[in-house]
């Protein structure tokens, strides 16, 4: 997500201890998928909540996180690449290097 100037986060979240917690009694296929269920519905929400209180703009350095990447030549880039990765790197190829 990075290289593609993504601001991005991980959620984990959590089916069942009994794998590992020698306190926990072993759980059945049937409550795995049940909290499954549980944990996707908990996700949705997650990313609508994120979503609507995600700025408008951002103040981050993700969006600028290939300013400095690109140390080819221009001139030596490809055409071919340069149309294949045109979405990300077009705002850096366009300019003098």
């Amino acid at each position: 997500a990075r290289e593609a100037e993504i601001c991005y986060s991980t959620a984990a979240m959590v089916t069942d201890y009994d794998c590992w917690h020698p306190g926990h009694d072993s759980v059945t296929v049937d409550q795995v998928v049940s909290v499954l269920v549980k944990n996707a519905e908990n996700a949705c929400a997650m990313v609508r909540e994120t979503v609507a209180a995600m700025p408008k703009t951002r103040s981050c350095k993700c969006g600028s996180a290939l300013a400095h990447a690109i140390q080819t030549d221009r001139k030596a880039i490809p055409a071919a690449a340069r149309k294949r990765l045109g979405l990300l790197l077009d705002k850096y190829l366009s300019g003098p290097k």
